[in-house]
């Protein structure tokens, strides 16, 4: 495999400053209360992950800056968006050190802001330049479809009322819509505007729905305290059948998921595999456990 790598990361280092205005001025600051919940929200600034991996793919498959900005902004919007509403729901005090917006602001205010993310990722999305109609329809298709798919996987995943009765492979499709579909997002979408065929943007949907899921089940075993009889949560999905040892079959699980991504990502162009490893050795860095079952 050439290395492109050194060229792409840093032409991404530059471009992140590029999306992150765009990000401060995107709600007007005559919309006091949403504009001053939405400056709190950015305060608590994570890994932009879904940013890098979008600026990451559209630079490796040779779109424009512009083009990869725009995505990568629409894409992080949504992430961002599902973040309020997700920290609203799970009850959760705090992201990244800093009270969560429905903790700050109130829930109302939460969701009314995840309601004007979502609205202006779309808008930013369409303003992502194309060179037919026909793009411009599939990328508004495909965020329609990616955010739908992560607002049911959502609803499964607090739904309590038959916590007892999930199944692993329940807990895989929620977890496949939520996860997957979100981390899948600027993956496809710089593929659909570098005119991939559909069978191969469909083997990169498949791959990102099985890393989502190797994914939360981290998240889950950190989580599974907290989680216990309140949520959907892996570690206790498969402590159901595996009471002896529910650390080692999760991490067995863990394995098969990201073994089933790769095989799947091998037969895909080289920029396809290069984002894949980046946001996997991604993943790794900020998840320690990740690199003791690779």
């Amino acid at each position: 495999m050439t290395s492109l790598a050194p060229v792409v990361e840093t032409t991404v280092n530059r471009l992140v400053e590029s999306c992150e205005k765009i990000l401060q001025g995107c709600i007007s600051a005559d919309r006091a209360s949403l504009s001053s919940a939405w400056r709190h929200q950015l305060s608590a600034r994570g890994k932009r992950l879904r940013m890098k991996l979008a600026l990451h793919i559209s630079l490796s498959l040779c779109l424009s800056e512009v083009q990869a900005v725009q995505i990568a902004t629409a894409c992080e919007l949504v992430h961002q968006a599902s973040l309020v509403h997700d920290d609203l729901m799970d009850s959760d005090p705090s992201r990244n050190g800093k009270p969560t917006v429905w903790r700050e602001y109130g829930s109302e205010t939460a969701v009314c802001l995840g309601d004007a993310l979502i609205v202006e990722a779309m808008f930013q999305a369409q303003c992502i330049p194309v060179d037919s109609t026909e793009h411009h329809r599939a990328i508004a298709q495909l965020f329609k479809d990616s955010i739908q798919a992560a607002a049911e996987g959502q609803i499964e995943d607090c739904d309590t009322t038959e916590l007892a009765n999930r199944t692993y492979q329940d807990y895989c499709l929620s977890v496949k819509n939520k996860s997957g579909a979100l981390f899948g997002l600027p993956v496809l979408a710089a593929m659909i505007l570098s005119n991939y065929k559909a069978n191969q943007i469909q083997q990169v949907r498949k791959a990102f729905a099985e890393f989502g899921v190797a994914y939360q089940l981290l998240d889950d075993l950190n989580d599974r305290h907290f989680d216990r009889n309140r949520r959907l949560n892996g570690y206790w999905v498969l402590a159901e059948n595996n009471s002896d040892d529910t650390s080692q079959a999760l991490h067995f699980a863990v394995s098969d998921h990201l073994n089933n991504a790769d095989s799947m990502v091998q037969r895909l162009p080289e920029s396809v595999q290069m984002s894949f490893k980046f946001i996997r050795d991604a993943v790794m860095a900020k998840r320690p456990k990740l690199e003791a079952v690779t």
